[in-house]
Order: C-alpha cells, then structure tokens, then sequence
C-alpha cells in the first residue's frame, strides 16, 4: 500500500513539475506593444528555448535572431513564414523569447510567444479558440522541455566527470614528477654522501703524512 501511495505522490509532482502557467500578456517588438502569450515553466531557460526551438526545427524552420543593443527584434527569434498546424493555418510568423527568472532559490523560465498574421497578432481578441489552441501548445511543451532539462543535466554531469578525470590525471602526472625528483634528490643523496665519505678518507690520509717537529731537550739548547 505504501508503494502505491509513493508512486502516486511521485506522479502527482511530475505533473505539477510539467505543468505550466500559461496566460495571455503584451511585448514589445518592433518598437510596439502587441498582444503575447506568456508561459511559466519551472525548467531553466536553456532548456525552454531548445524544447520550442526543436519543434520548429523538426518542420524545418530556423529562427532569424538580431543581436546588440539597437536589434530590433528585441531579444525575440523570428520564425517567419512558419506553419505550425497545432496553432493557426497557413503560414504565421512566431516570436519566441525565453528570460530566466529566479524564485525561491530556483530558476525558472518565462517564455513569450507572439503570433501574426497578416501583421495582426493573435489573442483571445481576435480569435479565443484559436488563442486556447496556441495555450494548449505552450502547455504541451512541458514533456518536451523536461526531456531537454534532463539532457542539460547529463550534459552538466558527464562535463563534471571529464573535469574531475582531467584533474585526476594532472595530478597523476604531479605525482610522477615528484617522484621522480625525490627519486632524484635520493640519488643525490647518496652521491654526496660517498663524495663527503672519499673528502674524509683523503682528510684522514692527508693527516696522517703530518710531521710533527721534535721538541729540543734542555742540553740542547
């Protein structure tokens, strides 16, 4: 009974952790304020934005991305011309942001999806069924951006053990030079010790031609 009880707990918080605030805002972009929708996930922001930049990539599209203070864009990669058949017909231009943001010690992310067509943007005052469908996207996300959570955290793993294996190996080969110093400070050792021990066989011959002078007796002088 307890398993099941622990098992439904931990289904329980895999669904609260997958789950996410989804809710409709505004951005800038452009130099405008448009109509946004706005999802919370408490994943990190890498692992965000490579869970939505893949599901674009897998229908072939890639984001144009301005850089630098003066980019118009705003932070926001531009899928132009996409077509996502989960959000709208024909083709679209999605702009997606993803901002880490810390809460509680723990960094979530906010993702801002803009959708125009016709250089209007999507939300609930244009359409509200097709805004619930973009909702329910942002909201299916959450199994993908795990997934890519996990990656990060394999990734962040296996890049700590190559770390502590280049360390390990460092100090191996200190450790060999070390050794082979002392070895070497041994060898000298025991060369300075049979050189100090031939300085005191040659001392102790050169001692022994001393002549010592006879000392006169007192007729003799």
């Amino acid at each position: 009974m307890k398993s099941y009880l622990l098992l439904f707990l931990l289904a329980c918080s895999g669904l609260t952790t997958l789950s996410a605030q989804v809710y409709e805002g505004t951005a800038e972009f452009d130099k405008k304020k448009v109509a946004a929708f706005i999802a919370d996930y408490a994943y990190p922001a890498e692992a965000v934005e490579n869970a939505i930049v893949k599901r674009f990539a897998k229908l072939g599209y890639r984001p144009r991305e301005e850089k630098g203070l003066l980019n118009r864009d705003k932070g926001f990669k531009v899928f132009s011309g996409s077509i996502m058949p989960d959000i709208t017909e024909g083709q679209a231009d999605f702009l997606v942001k993803v901002e880490s943001q810390s809460r509680k010690g723990k960094e979530d992310a906010v993702l801002t999806l803009v959708v125009t067509q016709g250089g209007v943007a999507l939300g609930k005052s244009v359409s509200g069924s097709r805004a619930e469908k973009v909702k329910d996207y942002l909201r299916g996300l959450g199994p993908d951006i795990a997934a890519e959570s996990l990656e990060l955290d394999i990734n962040a793993q296996e890049e700590a053990i190559a770390k502590a294996e280049r360390k390990l190996e460092s100090l191996k080969k200190d450790q060999a030079e070390l050794e082979r110093k002392l070895e070497s400070n041994k060898q000298s050792q025991r060369d300075t010790e049979n050189e100090i021990s031939a300085k005191k066989e040659g001392l102790d011959l050169l001692k022994a031609r001393r002549v010592i002078p006879a000392v006169p007796n007192a007729g003799q002088l």
